[in-house]
Formats: C-alpha cells, structure tokens, sequence
C-alpha cells in the first residue's frame, strides 16, 4: 500500500517505530470520516482503521493510501465502538499500555 508524503517521509520516525516496536496488526474497526467542512471545500473523507495492536491508521476516501498512523487513544476507541461496554478487554489493555508508553501531557511523544 502507497503512503503519502507526510506519512512517509514527516513521520518516518513514528511510522518505522511503530512497525518496529508496537506492530501494525491486523485491522479489527473501522470507521469512515467526512465532516461537513470537508464537504463544503469539496475535499474526500477518510478510514479510520483501528489495528488489535492499538494503532490508528488513517487511510484515504479510496483505501489506496495510508494518510498517516498512530497510537490511538481511549476516546478514539469510545468513537468507533460506541460504548465501552463494546470494547473488547485486550483492545482496551492494548491502548491504556501505548497511552502510558508514549503519550506525555496528553500530546503524542512523536512530533
């Protein structure tokens, strides 16, 4: 699959920790993404795709590209599953652990 430029080359370091360290998985949600602005400029929405290893990887309107990726958080997951009831327990484990490893202040530790 195709990356785009930001995720290839301005997120390289995240992109190759992330394959490197946490794995990509296999996608288990997804969710598709199109607000209202974006309607308004003509611009295409997006796949949210949720991964068992607890990375967000954002793909384009067609699923040809992969946009960008990341840890995802626990509000992310509340999103695509509509309750925490609905979550599954190692889904939820999986994001607390990446929350607690690389997110400080609330902020991504990547740039």
């Amino acid at each position: 699959m195709e990356m785009t430029y930001h995720c290839e080359v301005k997120r390289a370091d995240r992109v190759q920790h992330i394959i490197n360290d946490i794995g990509l998985g296999q996608i288990v949600r997804e969710k598709y993404v199109h607000t209202m602005e974006q309607i308004r400029a003509g611009q295409a929405g997006k796949y949210l795709c949720l991964t068992d290893t607890g990375i967000m990887i954002v793909k384009s309107e067609d699923k040809l590209k992969i946009i960008t990726m990341y840890v995802a958080t626990y509000s992310e997951l509340l999103g695509l599953y509509g309750s925490k009831n609905k979550i599954p327990k190692y889904l939820h484990t999986k994001v607390d652990r990446n929350q607690i490893k690389y997110i400080k202040k609330g902020k991504t530790i990547w740039k």
